[in-house]
């Protein structure tokens, strides 16, 4: 079962370009919606960092979760799971997206009052 603030190591062959697998972040549990995790930087992801030493599954690399484009993935493309993100991360995620200039208003107005339950069972 999907939990919003899971991660995945996903199978993402044919849905993003030039990978097979990725580490991938649940934003909408009802919806299968989710961000990636990339290795570096890039300001057109509208990214922000997730430290290494926050989590086990980064094996000593700083990585960035990508807010500028929602993914909706199978849960039978699920390899398996490999950790939560932190409460605090989660809370950069909700603003990120309820402050991004990227995403759609309507994929936010579907993902944030998911997103808001979340953050008001888990303050």
């Amino acid at each position: 079962m999907l939990e919003i603030a899971d991660i995945f190591i996903m199978d993402v062959g044919g849905q993003i370009e030039h990978r097979d697998t990725k580490h991938c972040v649940c934003i909408a549990a009802s919806q299968n919606k989710f961000f990636v995790i990339n290795t570096q930087h890039r300001t057109m992801y509208d990214d922000f960092m997730i430290s290494a030493a926050d989590y086990d599954f980064l094996k000593g690399q700083d990585r960035f979760v990508c807010c500028s484009a929602v993914y909706k993935i199978p849960t039978n493309k699920i390899i398996r799971k490999v950790g939560k993100l932190k409460y605090a991360d989660m809370l950069k995620l909700i603003d990120k997206i309820q402050n991004s200039v990227i995403l759609d208003n309507t994929e936010k107005s579907a993902i944030i009052p998911e997103l808001t339950e979340w953050q008001l069972d888990n303050s």
